[in-house]
Order: structure tokens, then C-alpha cells, then sequence
């Protein structure tokens, strides 16, 4: 049996989050082995890295994340595989180059004549401060039919792969972030780790985003929003969202406008042009309130996260123009009615995502030592996944009445990421001062309690 055809039933993978942006693994591809650090995507089908040769590598370092020379490698094939690849992110960013294969190792697993795409050239980048940390390569694991260039060039996708050479049984994957105040995480390709949450875990199924015929990313149905303690009462934002994506390579929480305006308002968010997303008052962090976000109607799914994990840590020098300390909410509207739920939304919530059955399982995740070795990994190999107690197959309660779909994707999405890739500041310049006093919170003022 070759070694590529090894069983290893699962495969769980350290993650971390650098800046809080979106998780990030190591790789290796080629033989001899090159190694990578790249984004984890679960809203798309592609794996692509940088080019030894890429503008990405003369213009930022790519000694850290990783860079590929196809001419160091024993197994790549490049010669009959001049397809062009091109990619292009919700931010507007795009990156073009060829598509090869080569060996790839992800963790213990290794698959053999996979398809990636070598990027050569990138345009839009997002320019920040942090630019040179910014990771320049990406892993997808969504359907194949989230690929970039999937109607010209279709290829088998890295997940696919992996069930094919006997690797793991289906495909499915499971992704925990860890708290905020930790900087890593795991994913488990193939299983499911029933200690990094709290029960129930509950399925939703994998529908097409409006206008869609199939499946490509990961959207389910979000029914409301309540926020605990606003006011001193539970304020409920009844609003259906008929497509709301799991996105690991977003940052924050984008919701429509209505819902997302309504959270602004109970933080006193201001908006400048300067920031990608909205500025609060710093000690907001320590009120004692949450939000609950609720899928599929009132038996659903119901994730609550803190208000202080919905708020960026303070970065010294960035005040309001009254010198109170401002920081960034990770929420912010959409400009279309969808709802995207990025690594903020992660760290609060243990997703087990099962493509086969079309199926995305969600429970509140546990904090824990990202270091402790995960031994109770049970693998995905029926049906079913693992220690779901219900899979919703509609919305099931009382649920608000439909909104209209309004500017939704049409037609079949072969690859949108609506990601924000910028990370929090939208260009280099950065001023220091935001020009705005940020409003009153609606918040009850009752401070955490803190341990003794």
C-alpha cells in the first residue's frame, strides 16, 4: 500500500489566529517538503500559495509564510498543467498564476497529485500596517464547487482528495478557535472533538445561497439576534436571513443593514472612513452583557458571545477626538442582505461541517490549553455526525416573517468570498485620532464580576 494510501481515519491540525484575523495552519508541499503557512478557508475550494517568483515575495517577505519553487521539487507537474489560475476575494484583491500539482502534506495526512494554484501575480492588495504579516496562501475545504475557476478548469479539491486516497472517510471537518485571549486553536479534518464544547450540538442543513441551484459555501438560516442586558431587558431582532455563511477567513461579523444597525446603536458604534469597521468606546468591554444568535427558528441552534469578545483589545495611540481610548467592533452590515460570520463568531462556537450530508453542526465552544492533545477525537464515517442530539431540516418555532431577499447573489456563485482580507484598518495611513466622539451605549452599566 503506498504511503499516500495510509488510513488515518482523522487528522487534526494546530491553528492559530495572528491579530485576531483568521485561523492559519502549517503545510508542506513538494518532495522534498516546502512549508507553508496559509489561511484556512471554509468558504472556499481552493489551496494556492505564492510563487518563489510572485510579486507578493518582492514587494512583502514571504520567508515566514512559505514561497514555491516547483523546480526544487521531485513530484511536481507543471509541464502539462498550464492552466491559468485566478482567484478574486470579496475585498476586491486577486491573485493569478498557473495551476500545477505536487504532493501536499497536511498534518499526518499526505495526498499526491494534488492540484494548486501557484500565484505569480496579485493586484488590490489590502495595504495595512500589518501587511507583512498578512499570510499569502490559503487552504479551502468547501465543495468543490466554491473553487475560483471551477466552470473552466474543474479539478479535484483538496477534501475531496483526502476521502479519495483513503485518507479520511468523508468529507467533514471541525474547526475550533479557542477564546480570545488565546491565539490558537485546532482543526480536525475528518472528526469531531466532543471536548471542545458544550452540548447540545445541534445540525443545520447546508443550503444553496439564493438564486443558487447547489451547494458551494457553507450557509445555513439565521432567525434572530438577542441582546442580553441592553437596557436591562432582552432585545430581540427578529429578522430571517435566508443566507448566512460560516466564513473562517473573514475577521469579524457581518450582518444586513437593519440588524447591523440596531447592534451599532446599543454599542454607540461610529463609523469613519479611515477604518474598514466601526469604533466603540474601549471599556465597553467591561459591561456585562451578550448577544445570542439564533439558527433556524427557537429549536435551533443558539450561540451566545460576550460583548467583550465582539470588540477588537485596544491598539495604543487609536482615541476618539475627546481622548477616550476607541477600539474596532467586529460588527459591521453587509450592504446586501446576507450575513457572513467570521473567526469572532468562531472563537464563541464549535463548528462540525459534514459536506457529504450537507450538514453544519453548532454548539458553544469550550476555552481550554490549545496544547492539550485532543485523545477523544471521534471519526466522521457514517451518516451522521458524531454527537448530534438534532439536525433542524427547517425553520422549527416561531420565526419572523420572511424579509425580502433584496441585492442577493444570483445565479450559481462558482467563488465570492466576502471577506474582509485588510484586516482592520483599510490603507497604511493611520491617524492616531478618530475625528468622531463615539456615542452612549445602550447597555445596563453593571461591570463584570471579577474573580477574587
Amino acid at each position: 500500500m503506498a504511503d499516500s494510501m495510509i488510513p488515518i481515519g482523522s487528522i487534526s491540525i494546530p491553528l492559530t489566529v495572528p491579530f485576531g484575523l483568521y485561523p492559519v495552519a502549517n503545510i508542506s508541499i513538494g518532495t522534498p517538503p516546502q512549508p507553508f503557512t496559509v489561511k484556512i478557508d471554509n468558504s472556499g475550494g481552493d489551496l494556492w500559495v505564492p510563487s518563489r517568483k510572485s510579486d507578493l515575495c518582492k514587494v512583502g517577505d514571504c520567508s515566514l509564510a512559505g514561497s514555491f519553487d516547483e523546480r526544487r521539487s521531485e513530484t511536481a507537474i507543471s509541464d502539462d498543467f498550464d492552466n491559468e489560475f485566478r482567484i478574486e476575494y470579496g475585498d476586491s484583491s486577486v491573485y493569478t498564476g498557473i495551476l500545477i500539482q505536487d504532493t501536499v502534506n497536511i498534518g499526518e495526512g499526505k495526498i499526491t497529485d494534488a492540484t494548486f494554484g501557484l500565484v505569480y501575480q496579485s493586484k488590490n492588495i489590502p495595504g495595512n500596517r500589518m501587511d507583512g504579516f498578512v499570510i499569502k496562501g490559503s487552504l479551502g475545504i468547501s465543495y468543490d464547487k466554491a473553487q475560483s475557476d471551477r466552470n473552466a478548469h474543474p479539478y479535484t479539491g483538496v477534501l475531496e482528495l483526502l476521502v479519495e486516497q483513503g485518507v479520511i472517510a468523508r468529507r467533514a471537518y471541525s474547526i475550533w478557535l479557542n477564546s480570545r485571549e488565546e491565539i490558537a486553536g485546532h482543526l480536525v479534518l475528518g472528526g469531531v472533538d466532543p471536548t471542545r464544547y458544550d452540548p447540545p450540538l445541534v445540525g443545520l442543513p447546508i443550503v444553496p445561497m439564493t438564486g443558487a441551484t447547489s451547494e458551494a459555501m457553507i450557509n445555513v438560516q439565521l432567525s434572530s439576534v438577542i441582546c442580553n442586558n441592553c437596557e436591562g431587558e432582552s432585545q430581540v431582532r427578529d429578522e430571517l436571513v435566508r443566507d448566512a455563511i460560516i466564513d473562517s477567513s473573514t475577521a469579524g461579523i457581518i450582518l444586513p443593514a437593519k440588524m447591523a444597525r440596531a447592534i451599532l446603536k446599543d454599542f454607540g458604534a461610529v463609523t469613519d472612513s479611515l477604518f474598514a469597521w466601526p469604533l466603540v468606546k474601549c471599556d465597553i468591554m467591561d459591561i456585562d452583557a451578550s448577544y445570542d444568535f439564533h439558527f433556524a427558528g427557537m429549536y435551533g441552534p443558539k450561540i451566545t458571545i460576550p460583548v467583550a469578545d465582539l470588540i477588537v483589545p485596544h491598539i495604543p495611540g487609536m482615541v476618539f477626538s475627546n481622548d477616550e481610548d476607541a477600539c474596532f467592533l467586529a460588527i459591521k452590515e453587509s450592504g446586501r442582505e446576507f450575513a457572513l460570520f467570521g473567526s469572532t463568531f468562531l472563537r464563541s462556537t464549535y463548528i462540525v461541517a459534514d459536506l457529504d450530508s450537507k450538514t453544519l453542526a453548532l454548539a458553544q465552544a469550550k476555552e481550554g490549553n490549545p496544547r492539550m492533545a485532543a485523545p477523544e477525537v471521534i471519526e466522521i464515517t457514517g451518516t451522521s455526525i458524531p454527537g448530534v442530539e438534532r439536525v433542524m431540516t427547517s425553520l422549527d418555532g416561531p420565526s419572523p416573517t420572511p424579509t425580502e431577499p433584496g441585492a442577493a447573489w444570483k445565479g450559481d456563485p462558482v467563488y465570492m468570498d466576502s471577506g474582509d482580507d485588510s484586516g482592520w484598518y483599510p490603507n497604511d495611513y493611520f491617524p492616531g485620532k478618530v475625528t468622531h466622539h463615539a456615542l452612549p451605549a445602550k447597555f445596563t452599566q453593571t461591570p463584570k464580576a471579577k474573580p477574587r
